[in-house]
């Protein structure tokens, strides 16, 4: 599956999940593009800018072997084009711990190339601890 190309942007981040929870780097740098405009951001994370950043980043959290169990739901999918969003609540928990973790909310960007559908954003923050409505200021 590393040498596929991915022919929707679903299929690529199907790629995406079942190389975080295998922790199989090669699959990982399948997903990703190699474009110089990739950015990453993992919870309570600096922000990760380029593909050498991005990778040395994914090595170290996959040094360890697998170690987690990865499950997804789908918030919102919109394709404009050459590029798809997709946003997702990340259920991500050791593996053999079963306490439930808050989800992670990711929001994940492809472009497609001549290679077929590659991953050129992954932003993902912690769930937020308080409820925001319409009368809410956030900024």
């Amino acid at each position: 599956m590393t040498n596929s190309a991915f022919d929707t942007p679903e299929a690529a981040e199907a790629a995406f999940y079942l190389a975080l929870e295998n922790a199989d780097a090669a699959l990982m740098h399948a997903v990703w593009d190699d474009g110089p405009d990739l950015v990453c951001v993992h919870p309570m994370w600096p922000e990760l800018h380029g593909h050498r950043a991005i990778f040395a980043a994914w090595r170290r959290m996959f040094a360890g072997g697998p170690h987690l169990t990865v499950s997804t739901v789908s918030v919102l999918q919109r394709r404009d084009g050459q590029l798809a969003t997709h946003v997702v609540h990340e259920q991500l928990n050791l593996r053999g711990d079963d306490s439930h973790q808050p989800p992670v909310i990711a929001t994940n960007v492809y472009r497609q190339t001549d290679s077929g559908w590659r991953m050129i954003v992954h932003h993902a923050s912690p769930t937020p601890t308080v409820t925001v409505d319409e009368d809410t200021v956030l900024h």
